[in-house]
């Protein structure tokens, strides 16, 4: 299992994209960081990812996954977002 990093550029004004969403809090694990980015704790590659999360894409929205690096260092996410990233991010060696 891994923590990857999730970010997402949508293009169409009011264009509902509560599919993606549920596509990425179906991965069980996750935290949101605020804005149109999501960390999510899973076993599959951020290509897989990607491709599972395309379907909920238009042709002209930007999405990357990434494995997420250690150390992270933040500022102004609410305590439970920093708990769980404390709580999933992988130890540094």
């Amino acid at each position: 299992m891994k923590t990857l990093i999730i970010s997402y550029d949508l293009h169409k004004p009011l264009q509902n994209y509560d599919q993606l969403i549920q596509k990425i809090r179906a991965y069980g694990n996750w935290a949101k960081l605020g804005g149109s980015a999501y960390l999510i704790v899973t076993g599959q590659t951020p290509s897989a990812v990607r491709d599972n999360l395309m379907t909920a894409l238009d042709s002209n929205d930007v999405l990357f996954v990434s494995t997420c690096p250690v150390p992270s260092a933040w500022k102004g996410l609410p305590e439970e977002v920093a708990k769980w990233i404390l709580e999933n991010q992988p130890k540094n060696s």
